[in-house]
């Protein structure tokens, strides 16, 4: 293990929790920084099998969640539980945080961040964020992208390998949406040796003064250097409203980000995020930069050669064009393609085609549902169109439309979500979503378009119709080679296969079929203004049904 604790304490504090014999090997080769597929092999079982007796244990321990740094947190509550039954006590009262004393009176509290005992490539990323931190003395270096691309895992890498250019080194997720206040009380404790320092008051409630409370912070970044890394900074931004804006009460993390960026100090804020602050953009120079890790198939053949995969360059061209550059996608098809596939990349290729398990689901989910409504509409247009869109054509399919101005808005707030890319073609700018996104958002589509046709059968009626009067899914939005529509009819495919295998389990497709047809007729004289598109639409799903 990493951390000298006694294995005979360890084992006591697992019998405790009820944890098995083989469980508690597991742990043990885990706590020593070995890899899953390294366990399974010395083990003799699959890397599935590891991690479900991993998964028991967190589960034991009381330790949730989706993220990477459960194996950080079990180590640091075993740490935890041995300081406190040696009468010693060097932990700060964060849950589970340890304080260090490193060599040469530098100081280190990691909290929770995950435990990266193997680490590919990033060679030019680190390269880059180590010249802008100690070179260029950067006050803050945000770390962008969406959920699974790896930013995590490379900044705990870049801090371990600047971590000895400074006095402290302190790590805080954000996950847990701390109150700024307790927040910035946590870090000047920290400083203050663990005692409870004397902080301003605001009159003339006697309430502590959070502007007070940052001027301190700064002071001690002023007298030490300090890399302070704040993690899942998105959690406390506002969801459901374009990107970048904070949650009620949350408003102080915006001072404290403008402050560091401002005023002259010694130190470094490393921010973590799938979501961009707005006043990054404001803040943005020459000391103040950001960074999106990029697209890396080094990275990706590494995690595949770890599980014994190999895959031939037009292989790799097929994945890398479906998984773009989301690292945790491509360890779960990786593990996918062992498991299910025999370790054939080809059969997995040809028998899926972008391949989304749960949590992966789960993740842009999130994202999906942080997006104004403003925001979801314009991504289930690029979801129709399924290729890129340039900004003339989207304003002019949008059936309400948007000024200019707003629909600006809202493709630079799903650019600060690093959901969609920006690309330069034939002298316009076209916009298209990541290709996970597209994926999700295509099949969330496809079933509330399903929901809505099963309504209109139900009613008899347009009254409960969303999309299907908002959205065209036969308007041609997207020209692919040649001249031929980009494959928009696919949403119509889609709709009609979920749709026949329903009918064909309850009552037939001709009971609703004459009812859409119905439908259908009654809306014949009706203005596009009182019912969108919703005649077009009717239309075009009752010939994919009849075809």
């Amino acid at each position: 293990m990493t951390t000298p604790i006694p294995q005979n304490f360890v084992q006591t504090i697992a019998k405790q929790r009820a944890v098995t014999d083989a469980e508690l090997e597991t742990v043990f080769m885990a706590l020593d920084g070995q890899s899953t597929a390294t366990i399974a092999t010395k083990l003799g079982i699959s890397d599935i099998a590891v991690r479900k007796r991993l998964g028991e244990v967190y589960k034991k321990f009381q330790i949730g969640g989706n993220g990477p740094g459960k194996l950080s947190e079990l180590r640091h509550q075993l740490l935890f539980s041995y300081h406190t039954d040696q009468g010693t006590s060097d932990f700060s009262r964060g849950k589970g945080s340890l304080f260090n004393l490193a060599a040469g009176g530098r100081q280190q509290d990691w909290g929770q961040a995950p435990d990266v005992s193997v680490f590919y490539g990033r060679t030019e990323e680190l390269t880059t964020l180590k010249q802008w931190i100690l070179s260029d003395n950067c006050r803050l270096v945000a770390l962008l992208g969406l959920a699974g691309s790896g930013k995590t895992t490379l900044s705990v890498q870049l801090a371990k390998q600047v971590q000895n250019e400074f006095d402290f080194v302190i790590w805080r997720s954000l996950r847990s949406t701390p109150a700024p206040s307790d927040f910035l009380s946590n870090l000047i404790e920290l400083f203050s040796n663990q005692q409870k320092p004397d902080l301003p008051l605001a009159e003339p409630s006697k309430r502590i003064d959070l502007n007070g409370k940052i001027s301190r912070l700064v002071e001690e970044l002023r007298k030490h250097r300090c890399l302070l890394i704040l993690d899942d900074f998105e959690a406390v931004l506002r969801p459901q409203e374009l990107a970048g804006h904070y949650r009620e009460d949350y408003e102080g993390y915006r001072d404290l980000i403008v402050r560091l960026c401002e005023v002259n100090h010694n130190s470094c804020l490393v921010l973590v995020s799938s979501e961009e602050p707005t006043e990054l953009a404001l803040l943005g120079g020459e000391k103040v930069r950001s960074l999106k890790p990029a697209i890396s198939e080094e990275i990706a053949r590494e995690i595949f050669q770890e599980k014994g995969l190999s895959a031939s360059d037009r292989e790799w061209k097929i994945l890398l064009s479906r998984y773009g550059g989301n690292l945790l996608a491509l360890k779960i098809v990786a593990t996918t393609i062992h498991e299910f596939f025999e370790g054939n990349v080809l059969k997995f290729l040809e028998a899926t085609a972008l391949f989304i398990e749960e949590h992966i689901s789960n993740l842009l989910a999130q994202q999906f549902d942080r997006m104004s409504s403003s925001e979801q509409e314009i991504a289930y247009w690029i979801a129709i169109a399924q290729s890129q869109i340039s900004l003339a054509t989207l304003r002019e399919q949008m059936l309400v439309n948007s000024s200019l101005s707003d629909l600006l808005k809202n493709l630079d707030s799903l650019g600060r979500r690093s959901l969609i890319d920006k690309i330069s073609e034939g002298g316009e700018t076209v916009f298209m979503l990541q290709p996970l996104i597209v994926q999700y958002v295509t099949d969330r589509l496809v079933e509330q378009i399903r929901a809505e046709v099963l309504e209109t059968v139900k009613t008899q009626g347009i009254d409960r119709m969303g999309l299907l009067k908002t959205h065209n899914l036969r308007v041609n939005i997207a020209k692919g080679k040649g001249g031929k529509e980009a494959g928009s009819s696919s949403i119509l495919e889609l709709v009609k296969n979920r749709l026949q295998v329903l009918f064909l389990k309850t009552t037939g497709s001709e009971e609703p079929l004459n009812i859409l047809n119905k439908v259908a007729s009654d809306l014949e004289d009706k203005s596009i203004l009182e019912v969108g598109y919703a005649r077009e639409n009717l239309a075009a799903i009752i010939s994919e049904l009849q075809s």
